[in-house]
């Protein structure tokens, strides 16, 4: 089931795909077709006329009386379409209605022969067609669906009544009656007749199944390709804008069916047709893949360098960046309808305060989702902290992040850059951050699940620390790239404290992982840990230690996350859940209660 600007498109799992597509079955009222490699059984044409009752089966999930069969008569006919109405709606109708919904169909009829059908075909390609009932027409069915619900289709309406008892045996959408009088009605038709059409190419010529995300991005652009969204004002379009700026943070490919994931799946499907042609889509429908794949595969064959992950990266800058000015127009949307003033998302997070505060945060994600966080001073101050230092580090088996990033200011050129990843690890430093007063945005993004998208994706742990240093630490970090020396990495004792050379920062040893003792205080509350014990080494010995900042008090079950602040977050989820986020149990310190109780508590940390 689909938002109320969307659609609903009830699909049968695999299995049942192709155990229909294998049935043979001898009946001589069929024609029979040899299609996509398996056999497909076509009812003779029948010549339909006006005021023809039918029943029809329905979707008793998108039904407005949870029906799963009704009668309609066919009111309108067009050269490419039939217009059934459902009966007991039209009989609630007065005289007045009933007439302006002739008018209405007839006018959707002409909307359908002249613009949807012949526009999308040139896109898309081409639906069935004669199709399982011989007809080149398509049948509507109006008829009144669940509020949420702006129409669908039904796979099984492509079997035989022989494989499915319930299909109409028909190429057929079905709209709701609510929406008929609408200015969007010749919309949801064109968003419905797109997946009609994938219908054909993806499952019955090659015998794959479409992708929902993609499928669903490929509906959201069809009401484009017919102009209905050249006046922005009250458009299809401007709905899905609003709709992605309220919640810009979803997934692209995990579909949950909310209306959050239509306004991410719109835009950008926007943009990838903005910068790569409309031929991207007639190239990646008839292809014989699905999903990811296909979009890979198209871009290849038209010449192009980027893979998806490029895309996607490209466009989560642009929607907060939306400015032609930068990169050659890389980064903004070239439909006038999309521009700035428009579309442009805030950040998910800021932090001012510079060069005082430190800022340590971790989070969890599902691929292909969007955040942007900023980092900003508030105003230009001299310090000798002058460079803004952002760490980041992605965990887990899932982990496969890449993280761009935008430095912009007042007499600062706006760019665009990507952080260097090694085993999903990385840091940057920016000049001049606090005495310029930059501003730089961060957005990291998980690319591990490339197929086989769910509506419950996995999560995936990442976290990132920013802070101010001066000088003399960065040219430490270039020299040390420059060289590119690999020092061998030496292994501590369970329980050393160690010390980088020239930092004052004390850590504890546990196996690969160091703990940060965050106050001296901390540190003298243990009466077997003492200052001459602690070991000063080479930045490069403590670098090759992963960072640990997770504890939990001897006895205690709950996990706590620390952050550079002084304030712990409790991990509220499951042990299965812990797992499933990334976090390893080796990573967890076990402390006494006073360390425990001596952090602020903060919010505690959700399992999505």
């Amino acid at each position: 089931c689909h938002s109320q600007l969307g659609v609903a498109l009830p699909t049968p799992n695999s299995r049942l795909l192709y155990s229909m597509k294998k049935k043979l079955i001898k009946n001589t009222k069929y024609l029979i077709l040899f299609i996509g490699g398996f056999f497909v059984f076509l009812t003779p044409v029948q010549a339909a006329d006006l005021g023809e009752q039918i029943d029809f089966f329905v979707d008793s999930d998108y039904d407005a009386a949870s029906r799963n069969q009704l009668t309609a008569t066919l009111r309108v006919q067009g050269g490419y379409v039939y217009f059934y109405v459902e009966n007991d709606y039209y009989n609630g109708l007065n005289g007045t209605y009933k007439n302006g919904l002739r008018e209405e169909l007839e006018d959707l009829a002409d909307e359908f022969d002249n613009v949807i059908y012949p526009k999308l075909r040139a896109v898309y390609g081409s639906e069935w067609s004669p199709g399982i009932d011989n007809d080149k027409r398509i049948t509507v069915l109006i008829t009144e669906l669940i509020n949420s619900a702006g129409g669908y289709i039904n796979v099984y309406d492509a079997y035989s009544k022989s494989s499915i008892a319930s299909s109409n045996e028909r190429e057929m959408i079905y709209l709701n009656a609510l929406n008929i009088f609408s200015n969007n009605n010749k919309t949801f038709l064109a968003h419905e007749f797109q997946h009609l059409i994938t219908l054909y190419q993806k499952t019955i010529v090659h015998g794959i199944e479409e992708d929902v995300w993609l499928n669903e991005a490929r509906s959201e652009y069809a009401p484009t390709v017919c102009g209905y969204n050249d006046v922005y004002n009250n458009s299809y379009l401007a709905n899905r804008v609003g709709a992605f700026l309220e919640k810009p943070s979803d997934s692209l490919t995990e579909w949950k069916n909310k209306i959050s994931d239509y306004g991410v799946a719109n835009l950008f499907m926007h943009y990838l047709v903005d910068h790569y042609g409309e031929e991207i889509l007639t190239r990646m429908t008839l292809s014989d893949k699905v999903g990811i794949a296909s979009i890979n595969q198209t871009l290849s064959d038209l010449g192009y360098t980027e893979t998806f992950a490029d895309v996607f990266a490209d466009w989560v800058v642009t929607s907060y960046l939306n400015d032609c000015s930068v990169s050659s127009g890389k980064y903004c949307y070239l439909n006038d309808n999309l521009s700035y003033n428009n579309l442009h998302v805030d950040y998910s997070a800021s932090y001012s305060g510079f060069p005082n505060l430190i800022v340590s945060r971790s989070s969890s994600v599902e691929d292909w989702t969007p955040n942007w966080y900023r980092f900003r001073q508030g105003g230009a101050v001299p310090t000798d902290r002058d460079n803004l230092k952002l760490e980041f580090a992605g965990f887990g088996d899932r982990a496969e992040y890449r993280v761009p990033y935008i430095v912009t200011g007042y007499n600062t050129p706006t760019t665009v850059n990507f952080m260097s990843l090694k085993s999903q690890e990385g840091a940057i430093y920016i000049p001049n951050f606090t005495s310029l007063d930059k501003s730089v945005i961060l957005m990291p993004f998980n690319q591990y699940r490339k197929s086989n998208f769910r509506s419950d994706e996995p999560s995936n742990l990442f976290s990132f620390i920013a802070s101010s240093v001066p000088d003399d630490e960065v040219l430490v970090e270039e020299e040390k790239e420059e060289e590119e020396v690999n020092q061998p990495t030496v292994s501590y004792p369970e329980g050393s404290l160690l010390r980088a050379k020239g930092d004052y920062k004390v850590y504890i040893i546990k196996g690969n992982y160091k703990r940060w003792i965050q106050t001296a205080e901390i540190f003298n509350n243990y009466g077997h840990l003492t200052w001459d014990d602690i070991i000063d080494v080479e930045v490069s010995v403590l670098d090759s230690y992963q960072e640990a900042w997770l504890i939990r008090a001897d006895g205690d079950p709950r996990v706590y996350e620390l952050n550079a602040d002084g304030t712990k977050h409790w991990l509220n989820m499951t042990a299965e859940q812990f797992t499933l986020t990334g976090h390893k149990w080796d990573m967890v310190y076990i402390v006494n209660d006073w360390e425990r109780d001596f952090y602020t508590l903060g919010a505690s940390v959700m399992f999505k």
